[in-house]
């Protein structure tokens, strides 16, 4: 996934009819369901920025953050006037380059699926989340669509799986158990595709 050149902002935009309206709710659903007003908000694994700019809309400071070079240089050639308040770095997500207590909200969307042990990353989302901050993520649901690759390549146009050599999806219990050290606020089923939980550092 770190070589992947799959544009999700394109797709957004100008992708295939399945495409623009998965995004547009997805979008939609993320923006609304926390509030980023004036918060300093990091948007982990942020790709080429398909989430990043309605996040960053009303926030003080959104930064997004992914490990690949080609994505955060695309997402930066997307930065207009306005979006002062919006930065992409690379980065990676086991080691990230923030203090603690940085952060009043931590988003990260389609990114936990790739990874073995992906408690190096829970730790270090807990150091640099404010307390009792919020963290909004994203993971493939088990018993969901997900796994149905020919539905996933008509949804998203996406041809090339080669570059995901880990793919996990998770149950509601798994979920529950990979955030154990946070708060556990709400979990929400997307159309059955992916599971969206929103959870508090303590």
């Amino acid at each position: 996934w770190i070589n992947s050149k799959h544009d999700w902002y394109f797709a957004r935009k100008k992708g295939n009819i399945l495409e623009r309206i998965f995004f547009s709710k997805k979008i939609k659903f993320i923006s609304s369901i926390l509030d980023y007003t004036n918060k300093t908000v990091l948007d982990l694994g942020c790709g080429t920025g398909v989430c990043t700019f309605d996040i960053g809309k009303n926030s003080k400071k959104t930064i997004g953050m992914d490990i690949s070079l080609w994505a955060i240089e695309k997402a930066q050639y997307k930065i207009k006037k306005h979006d002062k308040n919006i930065e992409f770095l690379t980065g990676d997500a086991e080691k990230l380059p923030f203090r603690e207590n940085t952060f009043d909200i931590i988003v990260n969307t389609a990114l936990f699926q790739y990874f073995k042990n992906p408690e190096k990353i829970i730790n270090e989302m807990e150091r640099v989340l404010k307390p009792k901050g919020y963290t909004l993520v994203e993971v493939p649901y088990k018993y969901g669509i997900y796994n149905l690759k020919p539905l996933i390549k008509l949804i998203t146009s996406k041809k090339d799986f080669s570059h995901e050599p880990i793919n996990r999806c998770y149950s509601k219990k798994e979920f529950k158990k990979l955030f154990k050290k946070f708060r556990l606020v709400k979990i929400y089923n997307f159309y059955n595709f992916s599971l969206f939980g929103i959870f508090q550092r303590r």
